[in-house]
């Protein structure tokens, strides 16, 4: 159905070397695509949106939550197919972006830690840290080879995007698309919300007002376009509540403040090196009472952890997490701030806690930066519908989010690292494609398992009419077997995957985690079961040092399964479901070998990640963090 008559039914109601190698620089007439069957794509992608799952008063689903906090959002939802068991196959930013972007899994194109530097980057060679190898495909270089305009507006955060100039490079040739809003916005405190231009930092309003300039200037009959514009927000969120109320949590470390008489010092001070946002102008610091409940309803705290034996990686990224953007007293008569320290040696780092009644602000704030989101994709979707109807009605429309959000659940206050937990990494999958031709049955929600990793493969798909001739070759080797998402468009019963993956392999100094918790954290999910593996790799490899390995596995037959409360590593299947991983899943599908002219692009990926992982771990407080330097390179509290 058109949007147009929607609208009035509801109404009535209520890198160029590798490229021959891809297999797409020589199609066949018989195999090209239809030109006539090439729709337009608007790829909408948000940062930090979790598939709903605790609602306020009055509201008992999904829709009903994008109804009242994404009305933007809701008219996808309304007109399109969408999926609530879609799954990031990676975390944080960084990884989830770099599989979204190539269809590769991040222990494949090894982009394993979210990239962190300043907006404006003037010497890149004073940065290690890895990026994505621009040898790998991305949906931008294919769909620019089955005759596709590939315009990026907005985060990018995958590599460092360079500044355009005026012979014609515009910072992202080399992956395959046409960018122009430099300086990356990555996402620092308040970043989606304000944003502070004048010191490099782009607001989600940027990015909305960029790619409605884009489709302002489209014309019939132009190219096919695929538009990405890639938005910051709900990401601001994760900075609650240290980052979103910076003055009350800055006071709260002075010496006159009553509740820091050891003078411990505050994990990141904000607004640090972000937007600067006057106080006075900040409403994220008080964000308006959606009736939420006072706790999610998987609400666990330290001793409930206990009990169930979680995995010690939980309890380190919980301290790890408060100490860079401010925790919650699991106390529920605390009224007030307090200060703890953090637990490491030589450190003198404090965790200021706020009060119990945060869990609920906690979810409040989230509820508000959703709304801002929404507020600039209608901006986006309002301008495409201002086009004449042989544009609008030829647009393809695609919306997801990167990866999750806790909020609370579980008793982390904020954030997606470093758990196999479903706010992490389940979220929302809309396709509207208002021809008709690629989906049906769009008033049946798809229940079955997909990854993020299928999606790239879908994208191009949809630019080849539907067809998927272009995987031949290489191509055919690294995504023949990806999961069949056009079927899953198409019809309400055509099968989900039989599992999906979920890796997590973000860093942090040793000195951080004194427990020596595992940093590798591993996710296989059916529809039956969740099993999770946190473990240490053998020295300079990949591989499972099974000595360090620990085990979650939660049943989805029981209530308490579902809600990921009740941690069954007895079940047989847990042990079962490990030997599967490690003996097969691991080797050929999460970590499967790239066919020429790939390999070796892919043996070099790998090599400096692990070079820049010893040497992260292996740094101590008195050379980095005590006097900035790791602080500057990783810039814990930016934009993880």
């Amino acid at each position: 159905m058109k949007r147009r008559d929607f609208l009035k039914s509801t109404a009535a109601v209520t890198g160029g070397s590798l490229m021959s190698g891809l297999g797409l620089s020589k199609l066949s007439a018989q195999n090209a695509p239809n030109k006539s069957n090439q729709p337009n794509i608007l790829f909408i992608l948000v940062d930090e949106l979790r598939y709903p799952s605790v609602f306020p008063k009055g509201i008992t689903d999904a829709a009903g939550f994008f109804k009242q906090f994404m009305p933007h959002v809701y008219d996808l939802w309304q007109r399109g197919v969408k999926f609530d068991n879609y799954h990031t196959a990676a975390n944080a930013c960084t990884p989830s972006r770099g599989v979204m972007i190539t269809g590769l899994y991040s222990q494949q194109n090894w982009l394993l830690t979210t990239i962190i530097s300043p907006p404006i980057i003037t010497n890149p060679l004073l940065y290690k840290q890895p990026v994505l190898n621009s040898a790998y495909p991305t949906y931008g270089k294919l769909l620019r080879k089955l005759g596709y305009q590939t315009p990026y507006r907005g985060k990018w955060h995958v590599s460092l995007a360079r500044k355009p100039d005026d012979m014609g490079n515009n910072g992202l040739e080399d992956y395959g698309f046409d960018y122009a809003t430099y300086p990356d916005p990555t996402g620092f405190n308040l970043q989606g919300t304000y944003g502070d231009w004048q010191h490099g930092y782009h607001s989600d309003i940027y990015t909305s007002i960029q790619a409605a300039e884009f489709l302002s200037g489209v014309k019939p009959g132009d190219t096919p376009f695929c538009l990405t514009a890639s938005f910051v927000n709900p990401h601001d969120r994760e900075f609650f509540p240290a980052g979103t109320e910076f003055q009350t949590f800055t006071n709260l470390f002075s010496p006159d403040s009553g509740v820091n008489p050891n003078n411990y010092a505050q994990g990141a001070s904000y607004p640090g090196t972000g937007p600067q946002v006057p106080w006075d102008e900040n409403m994220l610091k008080t964000p308006p009472d959606y009736d939420f409940p006072d706790l999610p309803p998987n609400w666990e705290n330290a001793a409930d952890w206990k009990k169930q034996n979680k995995p010690s990686t939980q309890g380190f990224i919980k301290t790890f997490s408060e100490y860079i953007w401010g925790g919650i007293s699991e106390d529920p008569s605390q009224t007030g701030f307090t200060i703890e320290e953090y637990p490491a040696k030589d450190l003198h780092g404090g965790v200021a806690k706020a009060p119990f009644s945060y869990w609920k602000r906690g979810l409040n704030s989230y509820a508000q930066v959703i709304k801002k989101v929404d507020g600039e994709i209608g901006r986006v979707l309002d301008t495409l519908y201002s086009l004449p109807d042989s544009i609008v009605d030829n647009t393809v429309i695609v919306f997801v989010s990167d990866h999750g959000e806790y909020s609370g659940a579980h008793g982390l206050p904020q954030g997606k690292l470093a758990t196999m937990y479903e706010e992490a990494w389940h979220v929302p999958l809309i396709v509207v494609d208002p021809r008709g031709q690629l989906t049906g049955d769009i008033d049946d929600i798809r229940t079955g398992l997909t990854s993020s990793v299928d999606l790239m493969p879908m994208l191009v798909s949809i630019g080849a009419g539907g067809s998927t001739d272009w995987m031949r070759g290489p191509l055919a080797a690294m995504y023949g077997g990806r999961h069949d998402m056009l079927s899953m468009l198409k019809s309400k019963d055509a099968p989900g995957r039989p599992y999906v993956l979920h890796a997590t392999d973000e860093i942090a100094p040793d000195y951080f985690n004194p427990g020596g918790a595992p940093t590798h954290v591993l996710g296989y999910r059916t529809d039956a079961f969740k099993f999770g593996v946190y473990a240490d790799w053998l020295k300079t490899t990949s591989i499972i040092k099974k000595s360090s390995a620990e085990f979650e596995f939660y049943d989805y037959a029981t209530e308490r399964g579902r809600m990921e409360l009740e941690n069954t590593t007895c079940d047989p299947r847990a042990e079962e479901a490990f030997q599967l991983l490690t003996n097969y899943i691991i080797p050929n599908e999460l970590q499967q070998k790239l066919p020429p002219p790939y390999r070796l692009k892919q043996i070099e990926s790998k090599v400096a990640h692990l070079v820049y992982r010893k040497l992260v771990e292996s740094e101590q407080p008195d050379t980095t963090w005590l006097q900035g330097g790791l602080f500057s390179i990783l810039g814990y509290g930016g934009q993880f």
